[in-house]
């Protein structure tokens, strides 16, 4: 594999290691990068990049899409996809909420008891706090493809940071993510993540104490450990069955089962019945 035609020098560079300098060697083809290490070949880059010829990821990606596209990166590098083990993975769903995505993104306050940290570089970007087990990251993608979505696309995604989240999704190697059933543990995953959010709903009348990072602030620092969580509950449950954050939930869900189902190509030329799908 290393030696693939396909592949072109990238960079190179020195790693010391129990006194013991070692070189590290990287080779790219698109937007994959191959790293030799002294002892194992690490593979890392986005298969939904790939799958745009490394322009973007912006566009709908289907579970089809991407095991189809994981057998061509075997078939070009002759990968043994079994030996292929996961380390980090990131996956995520576009959306298109109904409220702007500047006022969604605003006000995404808590992930789990955590702040949501912005960036310094983008308003309409959070990340949950540092973790090496796991991040949850939400952002504006029609800002950072406006040409290839709609601009108010909403991207909701988790980063792995450790091989032992995976392992607990039951996907251990790259011939996993082959299975399309395995795809449920992920789908499952996301609305996990996406319950732990705090989100600010200011459409609707409820308690001011509950639009205040103060109070929420207070409740983590509570002698009562549960008290974040039951106030959550308390919140959501007075905002009304159908508020924001269930609403985007319901929308994640509809989509994520949409990306699970068959693609079938639109035919252009020949006359169809025209199906719309909202979200």
């Amino acid at each position: 594999m290393w030696e693939n035609p396909l592949l072109e020098f990238h960079s190179k560079y020195e790693k010391r290691y129990n006194d013991v300098v070692y070189e590290i060697i990287t080779r790219k083809y698109k937007n994959l990068f191959f790293s030799k290490h002294q002892s194992r070949l690490e593979i890392s880059g986005s298969i939904h990049y790939f799958f745009n010829d490394g322009l973007h990821n912006a566009n709908d990606f289907y579970v089809e899409d991407c095991i189809e596209t994981i057998y061509c990166i075997q078939n070009l590098f002759n990968l043994d996809l079994e030996k292929c083990f996961l380390v980090n993975l990131e996956y995520g769903v576009n959306i298109l909420p109904s409220i702007p995505i500047s006022k969604l993104i605003l006000n995404l306050i808590y992930h789990e008891r955590h702040p949501f940290i912005r960036s310094t570089e983008h308003n309409e970007y959070r990340i949950s706090r540092n973790s090496k087990y796991k991040q949850v990251k939400a952002y504006a993608k029609g800002v950072q493809f406006p040409q290839f979505c709609n601009p108010n696309t909403f991207r909701f995604e988790v980063k792995t940071g450790q091989a032992k989240f995976i392992k607990k999704l039951g996907i251990l190697t790259l011939k996993g993510l082959t299975n399309p059933d395995n795809y449920n543990a992920l789908l499952i995953s996301l609305l996990k993540e996406w319950n732990n959010v705090l989100l600010f709903d200011k459409s609707r009348c409820t308690d001011d104490k509950f639009l205040s990072t103060h109070f929420w602030e207070e409740t983590i620092l509570a002698k009562n450990r549960n008290k974040f969580c039951l106030q959550k509950k308390l919140y959501y449950k007075k905002l009304g069955a159908d508020n924001l954050h269930t609403s985007i939930r319901n929308i994640i869900e509809r989509k994520t089962k949409y990306l699970k189902s068959v693609h079938i190509p639109t035919i252009i030329e020949v006359e169809t019945a025209q199906v719309k799908i909202l979200f």
